[in-house]
C-alpha cells in the first residue's frame, strides 16, 4: 500500500454541478437568482476585503433571507449528482483500509443529503443549522478551507500517526493548491486550476473517480 490516508474535495470532484457548478452557485441562483456572487467574493477574498466566515455568511445570509428552509435546499440538490463510479472509489478503498477524509467548502447538508450511507471517517465541512420549522437559524464556516485544508489535514495525520508523506489528497480547485502540496501525493481530478494542476503529483481527466485508484492503490 502507498498511503493510509486519502483527503478528498467535494464540489467538482466527487459532486458535480450543472454546468460545473459549485453547490453555492446553484443555492445562490436558486434563492437570490444570482450565480455569480461566487466569482466577486472570491476575488473580494483573495484581494483581502472579505474573510472567508463573512463569505459564508453573505452566501447562507442570502439564502435565509429569501425565507429558504431545509426541504427547499435538499430539493435544489436535485441538480447536482455524485460524480461516476464515486461510491465504488471510495467502497474500493475504505475496503483497502484507508482512511477516508472530506476537507472542503461544501456544505454538510449536500454532502449528507447525496451520500447519506457516508464511508467518510472525518468530515470538514461548512455547517447548516435549522429551526423546528426548518428555516436556516444559524451556519458555522469551517477554518478548513483554502489555506486551512492544509492545516487539518496535518492535523489529522498527526493524531493518527500517519506519516504526511503516506497521505494523499485528490481534488479540482484553485483552493485545493495548499493542500496538494502538503500532502504526500496529490490527484488533480478534472482540474478547473492551472495552479492545482501544476503543483499536484498527477492529473487525472477521466468522467469516472474510479481512474484514480491506480495512483492511490499501488498499481499505476
Amino acid at each position: 500500500m502507498r498511503f493510509d490516508l486519502v483527503a478528498f474535495d467535494v464540489d467538482g470532484t466527487l459532486v458535480q454541478g450543472p454546468g460545473d457548478r459549485t453547490v453555492w452557485e446553484v443555492l445562490n441562483e436558486r434563492f437570490t437568482g444570482r450565480a455569480d456572487h461566487n466569482q466577486e467574493r472570491f476575488a473580494l477574498y483573495r484581494a483581502g476585503k472579505l474573510s472567508y466566515a463573512e463569505w459564508v455568511a453573505l452566501d447562507i445570509g442570502g439564502w435565509q433571507s429569501a425565507g429558504a428552509k431545509r426541504e427547499d435546499l435538499i430539493e435544489a440538490f436535485n441538480s447536482l449528482r455524485l460524480v461516476d463510479g464515486t461510491c465504488e472509489a471510495l467502497a474500493e478503498l475504505k475496503r483497502a483500509g484507508l482512511v477516508l477524509v472530506v476537507i472542503s467548502g461544501t456544505l454538510d447538508l449536500m454532502l449528507g443529503t447525496l451520500l447519506p450511507d457516508s464511508p467518510f471517517d472525518e468530515v470538514y465541512t461548512n455547517h447548516i443549522g435549522f429551526d423546528d420549522q426548518g428555516a436556516i437559524s444559524h451556519w458555522r464556516a469551517t477554518p478548513f478551507d483554502m489555506e486551512g485544508k492544509a492545516q487539518v489535514l496535518r492535523a489529522v495525520a498527526l493524531r493518527r500517526g500517519i506519516p504526511l508523506a503516506r497521505s494523499a489528497f485528490v481534488g479540482d480547485s484553485e483552493n485545493d493548491v495548499w493542500v496538494a502540496r502538503a500532502a504526500g501525493f496529490s490527484v488533480a481530478f478534472n482540474p478547473k486550476s492551472a495552479a492545482l494542476e501544476e503543483v499536484a503529483s498527477v492529473t487525472v481527466r477521466d468522467a469516472d473517480l474510479r481512474s484514480i485508484l491506480p495512483h492511490l492503490l499501488g498499481t499505476s
